[in-house]
């Protein structure tokens, strides 16, 4: 299966496994990786397809201003064990680059099929159901705070 259909299929699944108040995103693709988001896209859910690898990660990234990122990583690390508790340990705060954050984790794969559609998705439907609650929470500091 071609990624761009892959990702398509994971798209329409994601909203399907999300409760109501969690269905309003937007979403964009970008080659060879989808994105969720709700109010600023530089804040987003993202699977990203690596043929080379034969992996896809999974994860909630901070793309925009360093210190904006560095604020959201830092609250994101003071819930990290409330975050595993719910969402597994297998996912991994980490710097991306020097001014990108995110909580990420990856997932193997042989091939793109349907199959691995569905796991994708339900994991995605999952980090976000459990991690835009925190953010909705914790933007009015963060805002306060100028990130």
């Amino acid at each position: 299966m071609r990624i761009r259909d892959f990702l398509g299929m994971v798209r329409e699944l994601v909203g399907a496994l999300l409760p109501p108040e969690r269905r309003s995103f937007q979403w964009r693709f970008r080659f060879n990786l989808l994105q969720f988001y709700y109010q600023d896209p530089t804040i987003h859910y993202e699977a990203w397809v690596q043929r080379k690898t034969s992996r896809i990660a999974l994860g909630l990234h901070f793309e925009g201003e360093r210190e904006g990122n560095y604020r959201w990583a830092g609250l994101l690390a003071d819930r990290l064990v409330e975050i595993q508790a719910q969402l597994g340990s297998s996912l991994e705060l980490e710097e991306w680059t020097r001014s990108w954050t995110r909580l990420h984790e990856t997932i193997p794969f042989r091939t793109l099929d349907e199959s691995l559609a569905e796991q994708v998705a339900e994991r995605l439907a999952g980090l976000m159901t459990v991690l835009q609650p925190i953010l909705e929470e914790e933007r009015p500091g963060i805002a306060a705070e100028g990130g």
